[in-house]
């Protein structure tokens, strides 16, 4: 085999790799028509998260906006209490974008990941001013903060 063959054979099977992974996770995909997974490398994030980071993140850059307490208020965003297990935009006091409403969805690990990957691509529409997390890392521990704000915290996946 000459080298020409041996590098297009290394390019497609690198090519098929990266296509299943931007299969398996792909921000480009609206929630209101992709169920969403996590990976296993997310869900070891999940497990060795730093909590404390996470209120850290929480405080510089969702507080303005968000309240997770208990017998919280809304804000320019709506409280964060019970999020994990509640459907999108089912909030009635709340005035959510109908994009938001019209998602589909009930919030999850997977989803609440995969939207705070790119809220722009995952709920096109949206009224929330900003875009998403790139690092990995930050969105589980912001995961992690925001899961004992419920009434039954989910188990880690």
């Amino acid at each position: 085999m000459n080298r020409a063959m041996v590098a297009a054979i290394v390019l497609s099977v690198a090519g098929m790799s990266s296509q299943a992974q931007a299969a398996k996770f792909d921000p480009s995909e609206s929630l209101a028509n992709f169920q969403p997974e996590l990976s296993e490398e997310f869900k070891q994030l999940l497990r060795e998260g730093d909590v404390e980071a996470g209120a850290d993140f929480f405080e510089r850059k969702c507080a303005n906006c968000h309240d997770v307490a208990k017998d919280g208020i809304h804000n320019k965003g709506p409280l964060l209490w019970n999020l994990f297990g509640r459907k999108a935009g089912s909030i009635k006091e709340f005035e959510y974008s109908e994009a938001m409403i019209n998602s589909g969805h009930s919030w999850d690990y997977a989803t609440i990941n995969y939207y705070l990957t790119r809220t722009d691509r995952a709920v096109p529409g949206r009224i929330m001013n900003f875009r998403g997390i790139r690092k990995d890392k930050q969105r589980a521990d912001l995961l992690l903060y925001l899961r004992q704000f419920n009434d039954n915290p989910p188990a880690l996946p």
